[in-house]
């Protein structure tokens, strides 16, 4: 198990939250989650090619795959999936493929995707584990997985520490292991993963899948 803290299905709450949730996620990355996020969109900016397939798994509202399309990555070549039709209802303006779904069961092959994305959605889900098995399922060989979350790590500063109860008190996400979540990762067959050093209470972890990847990929 990578959490031992039971969580309810978030599906409605955050259908009702997507209205204001680039207000709140804002706020949480200006006070806790910033580090994580600039870590994991490094990841994708070092790691991307122009061939590569990315799936934003858990996509929330958009706000990377905008800024990924802006800094020059081919919309085409990128898929956003949500579970919230509310949510994917704010990512109309972004020309890519955007499929309603579960983190717990995606809809696609077997190593699908070069770049596998996932910010602030692996600890909103009832059962993270299965979840990371379909996230490390449709990376391909040679490919990656970034992942991004909210981590039980100490806070820094009274703003963390308030964001952290802030996220469990509205029920809309779990803190994390790290080390647990690691642990999970490198029992998935050919999977390395190692840790992008931030500060708490958010953690970004680099999953890279071993093998040699198809023509055109990573």
């Amino acid at each position: 198990m990578l959490e031992e803290t039971p969580l309810d299905d978030a599906f409605d709450l955050y259908d009702k939250l997507a209205p204001r949730y680039d207000k709140l996620h804002h706020r949480w990355l200006r006070h806790a989650g910033g580090e994580a996020q600039a870590a994991l969109e490094g990841l994708v900016r070092a790691l991307a090619t122009p061939n590569s397939r990315l799936l934003d798994a858990g996509c929330g509202t958009g706000n990377l795959a905008r800024r990924l399309i802006a800094e020059g990555m081919p919309p085409n070549l990128m898929t956003l999936l949500d579970p919230s039709a509310a949510m994917l209802a704010r990512c109309a303006d972004i020309p890519v493929p955007k499929i309603q779904g579960r983190l717990e069961s995606l809809p696609f092959e077997d190593g699908t995707f070069d770049l596998v994305t996932c910010a602030w959605a692996l600890e909103t889900v009832p059962d993270p584990h299965l979840a990371l098995s379909e996230l490390c399922r449709v990376v391909r060989a040679g490919g990656a997985l970034c992942l991004a979350f909210c981590a039980d790590e100490p806070a820094r500063g009274l703003a963390g520490s308030l964001m952290r109860q802030a996220l469990l008190f509205r029920g809309t996400g779990r803190l994390m292991s790290r080390s647990r979540l690691m642990q999970a990762i490198e029992r998935f067959e050919n999977f390395e993963v190692r840790a992008i050093p931030s500060h708490g209470p958010a953690s970004t972890l680099l999953a890279r899948r071993s093998g040699a990847a198809t023509q055109g990929s990573l």
